[in-house]
């Protein structure tokens, strides 16, 4: 895929890349890895539907180089996803929840290799009244929808309780807490008070600056009357 998108680059200055399937449950994801990949931008974007671009100094002889795999790297071995028992719950808890899981109504069916970025709100939503979620995969691989529940796992977050009969049904746990509290950031009273003191000193400051000037003036005054006082008192023995 990063070949065929500097091929076109080589041609046009932007790329329009269609996404289906399970990366678009994670949308950002996506977009992340191909800026990152191609050294593009992401100019546009609508659903699962971009436009990259190459930008104004591209030069094609500077591309990144793609090493070409010449055997099949040997597959991971990842932890199980569906676990015997839940934790926090017993055996007969488990049992039971698996059991009322697939007697939930449908929150949504998922089409092949269809759009899925509404998946995550849609869940979170869902989660606010109701402790299970029930996604119907019918018609998807099994490795496809399985894809998908680690997905929503991760990024709701919730806890994967089964995928019997191609249904993914998630728990949000004992803890889960939907609401978003805003916590506003209070001033604590001490410093407060030394605001309104710091206030207080610099109006005192002040009060008292202006009584200086104030006796400063006072003075001043006092002086050129004393001044002109003396000048008539000289005049008057000059005269005599």
């Amino acid at each position: 895929m990063l070949n065929d998108i500097h091929n076109h680059w080589k041609t046009g200055e932007a790329v329009r890349v269609k996404c289906l399937g399970v990366p678009t449950v994670d949308m950002q994801n996506v977009c992340h890895q191909l800026e990152d990949k191609t050294g593009g931008l992401i100019i546009h974007r609508h659903g699962g539907q971009l436009i990259l671009y190459r930008g104004r100094h591209y030069n094609p002889k500077k591309r990144p180089v793609i090493p070409l795999m010449l055997w099949k790297p040997a597959e991971p071995v990842y932890p199980r996803l569906i676990k015997t028992t839940i934790e926090g719950l017993t055996v007969e808890e488990t049992k039971e929840m698996r059991k009322k899981g697939l007697r939930v109504p449908v929150l949504t069916k998922l089409a092949k290799n269809g759009y899925y970025a509404s998946l995550v709100p849609m869940v979170r939503d869902a989660f606010l009244t109701d402790e299970l979620v029930r996604i119907d995969c019918k018609g998807l691989p099994k490795s496809d929808y399985r894809k998908i529940g680690v997905k929503l796992r991760d990024i709701v977050p919730c806890i994967i309780v089964s995928f019997d009969k191609e249904q993914i049904i998630v728990w949000r746990g004992k803890d889960y807490n939907g609401t978003i509290q805003d916590h506003a950031q209070k001033i604590p009273v001490p410093v407060l008070e030394k605001e309104s003191a710091g206030v207080e000193s610099e109006n005192g400051d002040q009060e008292q600056t202006s009584s200086d000037w104030s006796s400063d003036e006072c003075s001043q005054f006092s002086n050129s009357d004393e001044v002109s006082d003396d000048q008539s008192v000289i005049s008057e023995v000059d005269s005599d």
